[in-house]
């Protein structure tokens, strides 16, 4: 299988399994990751994706891409994002329980979108980012313009996709990109313990931040406080909230579980 799955306890474990491939991505790969983080937002309070053997994602599979090559027209790279790599990512960005990335080796290319779409990251001291794509004629996808421009800016967004320079992981750390960096035999170690961080919380509360920390990065104040407000509005009423209140006012831990 291109995509394994493991729940434990309250966790799931995600884990893109092509390591011959240093785990790039084709259909199968996409569809595996798609039911995948489909099944962990019904079954888990959060969720783990991290990358077999010695990468975690290496982006496109060029040579699944071969045979369009030598036909003199090259593939239809639109529909292979339309149809592939955006409901891949889409199924990151849009699971309903938070998503910790266990970055284990290399995110290059579209691996970049794949491991900035995650909530939160935890990477290994072997694990570097690199663009790639004007390497080899094309410009950045699966959301790596908007990904590294909101977080690191303009001038920096433009020297990591013209040049294509690693990013190892101290810097990606410095830059604010990652929780941590653990040696390798580590990583999955730290993931688990901030998925059981997220796991305590309500999944709710946290995907409805996730929304809308990402909307406010393109909407003006007065939107980010409306929207705030109809939050609010909607999770001040659940069961899970007056638990957490109650736990407060208790100076007790809250049972998000059972409230």
């Amino acid at each position: 299988m291109s995509v394994d799955y493991l729940l434990e306890g309250d966790t799931a474990v995600v884990t893109l399994n092509r390591p011959d491939r240093y785990n790039a991505i084709d259909a199968s790969l996409a569809d595996g990751l798609v039911a995948a983080m489909a099944r962990a937002g019904e079954e888990s309070r959060a969720v783990i994706l991290t990358g077999a053997g010695r990468a975690f994602c290496s982006g496109a599979d060029l040579n699944d891409l071969e045979a369009e090559y030598e036909t003199g027209e090259g593939p239809d790279l639109d529909s292979l994002l339309e149809q592939v790599f955006h409901p891949a990512l889409r199924s990151i960005l849009d699971c309903e329980v938070p998503v910790i990335g266990a970055i284990n080796g290399v995110a290059a290319g579209a691996g970049i979108g794949i491991a900035l779409a995650c909530d939160l990251r935890v990477l290994s001291e072997g694990a570097f980012l690199t663009s790639a794509f004007t390497a080899i004629g094309l410009v950045p996808d699966s959301g790596t313009t908007w990904w590294l421009t909101h977080h690191l800016g303009v001038s920096r967004a433009l020297e990591l996709t013209l040049t294509n320079r690693r990013l190892p992981a101290e810097e990606i750390r410095d830059l604010g990109l990652c929780l941590d960096v653990v040696p390798d035999e580590a990583l999955l170690g730290r993931a688990r313990e901030v998925a059981a961080e997220m796991a305590d919380l309500v999944p709710d509360a946290l995907v409805s931040t996730r929304r809308l920390v990402r909307d406010a990065s393109g909407s003006s104040l007065e939107l980010a406080l409306r929207a705030e407000q109809r939050e609010q509005g909607r999770l001040g009423k659940t069961p899970e909230h007056r638990e957490g209140v109650m736990a407060f006012m208790e100076k007790r831990k809250p049972d998000f579980r059972s409230p």
